[in-house]
């Protein structure tokens, strides 16, 4: 359901089947992403565009399609949890932009498409002094150079970057929202 701007409440798009991510883009368009099957390579799992009354399924087939972050260029990336890779859709081809991650959920591009963040979550609900291995990153999209922001959280589920740079995470488990405020030009 979207909220506008006088209060009332109206729905979207109805019909999705297990939605998880979206991601705004230009001229309205909304992205999401779709996972009646966690975890089933091959199966009915999707990212699509809705615009207007038109929905476009624009890849299918992975195991878990779980977030989704759009770049200034229209270039579209997801996390696939359970495949641990970071997905990219440029020029209507998709490739993996990124492998060998473990199990990347929340996805967030800045607003001059320069870095992209998200976050791992190999074991949620335990926090890193007691062996949780979870943590923030990020991929500078210029150079491919990966960096971790943050570790130690018991769950860093989604992230979101505010346009003077700042990141924010949820932390499903603790009942938290994190803030890492930018200096010096990165976190």
């Amino acid at each position: 359901v979207l909220r506008l701007a006088e209060g009332a409440v109206a729905p979207f798009a109805t019909g999705l089947e297990g939605p998880s991510g979206i991601a705004i883009g230009r001229r309205g368009a909304v992205y999401i992403t779709e996972i009646p099957e966690p975890g089933v390579p091959g199966g009915r799992n999707r990212v699509s565009v809705i615009r207007g009354d038109d929905k476009i399924v624009l890849s299918t087939g992975e195991p878990e399609p779980t977030d989704v972050a759009v770049a200034r260029n229209g270039d579209l990336y997801w996390t696939c949890k359970t495949a641990g890779v970071i997905l990219r859709r440029s020029y209507g081809k998709v490739s993996v932009f990124r492998d060998k991650l473990d199990h990347p959920s929340g996805i967030a591009i800045d607003h001059k498409s320069e870095t992209l963040y998200f976050t791992e979550v190999p074991t949620p609900g335990v926090a890193g002094d007691q062996g949780g291995k979870n943590r923030v990153r990020a991929i500078d999209l210029r150079t491919g150079a990966l960096r971790t922001v943050h570790a130690g959280d018991p769950e860093p589920t989604d992230v979101a970057v505010a346009r003077n740079g700042n990141l924010y995470w949820t932390c499903t488990s603790a009942g938290v929202i994190i803030e890492a405020k930018r200096r010096g030009g990165r976190h």
